[in-house]
């Protein structure tokens, strides 16, 4: 009689102990036949769609964005209307003394007058540089990078509101803290941000810092660069 009375608690009581995992304190309230019947349901439901559902998802919409994907996106992403004054190269020729082949700002995108300037320059294959630099391997000369942005902040300084009105012409004097990054090849397009760290008038001197990109990587940067007006 007591072997049936144990029998009965074992199964009533210790047996539903036994296969319930209690999560309160590091345990879980699911029967382990119950918890392997919800994996295997959500596996089996993976096999019969769902993921393969997401998966269509997925790439329906890659296939709309490559639909609009189109030239003038790019343009617009390329040449971007910053609502800020455009300087074309006519208008840069008028401002630099620089011309062909060493003339390396193509284009201002964006100006802030007495602070900041954004300019590109378009890197072909047909640059006369890359004749020399290299045959092989063309890469464009890290000294005329530092070239390039040191002209974009000389036309910042010559737009600047004490010098518009002046036949004024701003002399590269010295260049500190340079890294080259990534190497400028065929085909980039140099984006190139100057920004005026101070300008003294009186003394007909400027110090600028600039940075260059390509895509969304960091090619050359200038923690210092001096300018002196020559009068």
């Amino acid at each position: 009689m007591w072997i049936m009375k144990l029998f009965i608690i074992f199964v009533y009581v210790l047996f539903p102990v036994l296969c319930l995992g209690v999560k309160k304190k590091g345990f879980n309230f699911l029967f382990p036949a119950f918890e392997h019947f919800n994996k295997k349901n959500k596996l089996k439901k993976s096999k019969n769609g769902v993921n393969k559902n997401d998966s269509i998802k997925i790439y329906m919409n890659n296939i709309e964005k490559d639909d609009n994907i189109s030239a003038k996106i790019i343009s617009s992403n390329i040449t971007p209307n910053l609502n800020s004054e455009i300087i074309d190269i006519d208008q840069i020729k008028n401002i630099l003394p620089h011309r062909y082949p060493f003339l390396l700002v193509d284009k201002v995108l964006y100006i802030q007058p007495n602070k900041k300037i954004i300019g590109i320059k378009n890197v072909t294959a047909n640059e006369h540089f890359f004749n020399g630099h290299f045959p092989q391997k063309p890469i464009m000369p890290g000294v005329l990078q530092i070239e390039a942005l040191a002209q974009l902040g000389g036309i910042l300084c010559l737009k600047n509101s004490e010098n518009k009105s002046k036949d004024n012409l701003f002399l590269f004097a010295g260049v500190d803290g340079v890294k080259w990054k990534k190497p400028v090849l065929p085909g980039d397009t140099l984006v190139m941000e100057v920004e005026q760290i101070l300008f003294k008038p009186t003394l007909g001197i400027a110090k600028l810092k600039g940075v260059g990109y390509v895509g969304n990587h960091v090619v050359i940067e200038i923690e210092n660069m001096i300018f002196a007006m020559s009068k």
